[in-house]
């Protein structure tokens, strides 16, 4: 067996390349490609009921309905009740309000364009739960 000298040994020492810079970029490499890697996407699988019916539902005339508008349109109102036309919401709120006292037992349909703001349909929603309405229904193009 060959022993160095203490004298030699820091000599040695010296002349051994420094690993742990080395062994940091390897460790961040791998940390790297293990977060980047193509992982399996999860999905659940979601059973969509079958329509009933193979005609489209057409919305009844007796219903409460509700159109929402973009409001980034020329259109000055952002919301419809009935065909009526309102630019705030306080106006909106009261005539929904009392059209929903008017006629309790009648359906309410809210509808509007791709690009109406979510927080309009947020707010109708909002209230809808507040004055006791468990459903709505949502009119969607085909």
């Amino acid at each position: 067996m060959i022993e160095l000298s203490t004298d030699h040994a820091s000599e040695t020492d010296s002349l051994l390349p420094d690993l742990t810079p080395m062994l940091d970029v390897l460790f961040i490499l791998l940390v790297f490609l293990i977060l980047t890697a193509n992982s399996a996407n999860f999905s659940i699988e979601v059973d969509l009921p079958q329509p009933q019916e193979t005609v489209l539902k057409q919305v009844s005339s007796s219903a409460i309905i509700i159109t929402l508008r973009n409001p980034k349109d020329d259109q000055t109102s952002l919301w419809e009740l009935d065909g009526n036309s309102f630019q705030n919401w306080k106006d909106m709120r009261k005539a929904l309000q009392t059209s929903l006292q008017q006629a309790p037992d009648l359906p309410v349909v809210i509808a509007g364009d791709k690009s109406a703001s979510i927080e309009n349909l947020v707010q109708v929603l909002s209230f809808l739960e507040t004055q006791g309405r468990t459903a709505a229904e949502i009119l969607l193009e085909p």
